[in-house]
């Protein structure tokens, strides 16, 4: 956790090239305010370092400063937090002041990306804060609630130097005043700063809104209005880690009360040192989610001190431990264990930490790394992070920790407005019979395959349709659909969505731009071994009676890999989609269609209204797997038959088509994942 800086400071950061490629940002916060930002950017066609603050919520208006192109390969930049106000200086050129006329910065906490460096400063912090004139009866410094207590924290200065000398004595009523009003008198205390700054008091005040003003009340005197320093409407807010810096100056038989007062509440600080007994605590990752957030870390806890870890956000606590935690496979090389935990809360900086209290009763605090708003990687990264999930705690695992945090955020993802866009190299038929939808990811060379063997097909009156899963290799693609076009001369369609969403979206894109009166999905892997596969497919969707056919897929080798699925209980007990017969020699060919029980998306053929109807495949299955499963269940609600065609005949690779990317670690618990959605649903097969 960086430490605060206090001004007058001044500090060098160097942006190295891997952080402005990076669009990596130095941030320096106030409370919940970012007072300073700054990243290298362009800007109308030239390098750009870009000023910036977000003050309540909004982002103002940026101060740019010009670089070379060699500067803005690893800028150096210094920045002076003084009284006066902010100075930047690009290293050579003179300084240049940020917001002239705000109030000085106070006690600032430093983020910073991974690959900027921090240096000290040639660049003085020049000027000193000076003293804010009083008005009237006395002044409002600074104010901040301490979350866990139910207290505020408030820097004041009055005009009568002997009233603040009685008041460190005993305590004194105040109401403290914020936009709703004021509120009811409570009884402060008090405690003296050095060299004239005033006091430092804490009264019971469980709010957080801003300062608008308070009222004193000493005994025998009349009331005394206190408005927030230098005019402001608002007393400024840092973080309440800036009051154990005054603390320490402090004096006053009321100190020894603000000390036990600090150390029970979040202050910014990690506290774990302070505890008897040997407890370390990182969290690695934040993420957040449509459903809160999700933390990612170790526990070292040797001596099995921790009764209890608790997600505070002000005054309300969420049990982590025991509850929504998992202990995972993962060790930090000091002793540490790996640890996935889950609170259903939406937080900001400063505003959340983890209570852990042991069963002696002590308890310390660990603030949280700036939150992550999460992705397709960093979903990767947790069930990677999970490690081997045994069976026995399947349930809980994914029930109770990860898996609604990781469905609502792939809804999220899959939410946003995408660009999409959509080639044809030759003329596809104008109204087709069938409509081929094959998801490109990794191996995009198996479309020239595929073309190739589908020129010896009877498909003069079909369209295919590629849509491309992988953005980076747009360009390839688009040469690979252009040299299959020049070689085979058969049509094809190639879409190109702006980000990869997985097997499921992909293809449910691809039905969308479909024309024809069949959609037939298929993986980029499968081929045909016959040249009337497709013929055999569209006339078993003919039947009114039939919701969804499957063809027969074979390994290379002949064995067979897919003549239809049924649902077996598995690991903890769920549903999981099986293949009879697979990996043996393929039984002899039924005649007609043959009902089963469930069929691949590897291969699948709907009448397009079928398919329009069911809303194709359901995204909530993430990047791919069981999203056939659950398609045929719906089919079969709706008492449509699930059919297999086995003269239709095709070789599948299997999970050839998705590259390398199916290789990274946490493969298995995608699968958990998307099984864990499958059984909520579907707790047996209909």
């Amino acid at each position: 956790m960086p430490e605060l800086i206090h001004p007058p400071a001044a500090q060098s950061l160097r942006f190295s090239p891997r952080a402005v490629a990076r669009s990596e940002s130095a941030n320096y916060h106030q409370g919940e305010d970012i007072r300073l930002h700054l990243v290298v950017r362009g800007h109308e066609g030239r390098p750009c370092l870009i000023v910036n603050d977000c003050l309540g919520g909004q982002w103002g208006e940026e101060l740019r400063l010009p670089l070379t192109p060699e500067e803005a390969l690893s800028p150096k930049v210094e920045v002076a937090f003084t009284g006066g106000g902010i100075l930047i200086q690009i290293l050579g050129e003179a300084p240049v002041p940020f917001r002239p006329g705000a109030a000085p910065p106070q006690a600032l906490l430093p983020r910073h990306g991974p690959d900027i460096t921090v240096g000290a400063a040639e660049l003085p912090a020049l000027s000193t804060p000076t003293a804010s004139p009083i008005q009237g009866d006395g002044i409002i410094e600074a104010a901040t609630s301490l979350p866990g207590t139910g207290h505020r924290l408030l820097l004041v200065r009055l005009a009568d130097a002997g009233l603040e000398a009685a008041l460190v004595q005993a305590q004194a009523p105040m109401r403290l005043r914020d936009a709703s009003g004021v509120g009811p008198a409570a009884a402060a205390w008090f405690c003296a700063l050095p060299e004239g700054q005033g006091l430092l008091a804490a009264i019971p005040s469980p709010g957080e809104a801003p300062l608008t003003g308070a009222e004193l009340l000493p005994p025998g005197r009349p009331p005394l209005n206190l408005v927030p320093a230098r005019g402001q409407a608002e007393a400024p807010r840092p973080m309440p880690a800036e009051f154990i810096t005054r603390l320490a100056t402090a004096e006053g038989p009321a100190k020894r009360e603000l000390e036990r007062l600090m150390a029970r509440g979040f202050t910014g600080r990690d506290t774990l040192s302070w505890l008897s007994a040997p407890v370390r605590m990182r969290v690695a990752r934040c993420l957040r989610t449509p459903e809160g957030l999700l933390l990612q870390g170790w526990l070292h806890d040797p001596q099995g001190a921790v009764t209890s870890i608790r997600l505070r956000a002000g005054e309300t606590a969420f049990p982590l431990k025991p509850g929504a935690w998992l202990d995972t496979m993962a060790w930090d090389g000091e002793g540490g264990r790996g640890f996935l935990a889950r609170a259903p809360v939406p937080v900001r900086l400063g505003e959340a930490w983890l209570d852990v209290t042991l069963g002696t009763g002590e308890s310390g605090t660990l603030p949280l790394p700036l939150p992550e708003t999460a992705d397709i990687p960093a979903l990767r990264a947790i069930l990677a992070e999970a490690g081997a999930i045994p069976e026995t705690a399947l349930d809980h695992a994914f029930g109770g920790v990860i898996g609604q945090a990781l469905v609502a955020l792939n809804r999220h993802r899959l939410a946003r407005p995408m660009a999409v866009e959509a080639r044809e190299f030759g003329t596809p038929p104008a109204t087709p019979r069938a409509s081929v939808v094959i998801p490109l990811h990794g191996r995009l060379d198996m479309m020239a395959v595929q073309m190739a063997l589908f020129t010896a097909c009877r498909m003069a009156r079909d369209e295919v349709i590629f849509v491309l899963d992988d953005p980076p290799r747009r360009e390839a693609a688009l040469a690979l659909a252009q040299s299959a076009w020049d070689r085979f001369g058969m049509p094809l369609r190639l879409i190109l969505p702006a980000e990869a969403r997985g097997f499921g979206p992909a293809s449910n894109l691809g039905m969308r731009h479909a024309r024809g009166g069949v959609v037939v999905f298929l993986n980029a892997d499968a081929f045909p071994r016959g040249t009337d596969w497709l013929d055999h497919l569209v006339a078993a969707v003919a039947d009114p009676s039939v919701g969804a056919a499957g063809a027969r897929l074979l390994y290379p080798d002949g064995s067979l890999q897919h003549g239809g699925m049924r649902l077996e209980a598995g690991p903890g007990g769920w549903l999981f989609p099986e293949h009879p017969g697979k990996g043996l020699r393929p039984p002899p060919a039924t005649e007609g269609l043959r009902d089963v029980e469930a069929l691949t998306g590897a291969c699948l053929a709907l009448r397009r209204e079928v398919a329009e109807r069911f809303g194709g495949f359901d995204e909530d299955y993430v990047i791919g797997d069981f999203e056939d499963a659950d398609l045929s269940v719906r089919l079969a609600a709706a008492g449509l038959r699930r059919v297999m065609v086995d003269q239709a005949t095709l070789v599948h690779l299997e999970r050839q088509s998705q590259g390398r990317a199916d290789e990274q670690a946490g493969r298995w618990n995608l699968t958990l994942l998307n099984a864990w959605t499958y059984n909520q649903r579907w707790k047996r097969p209909l």
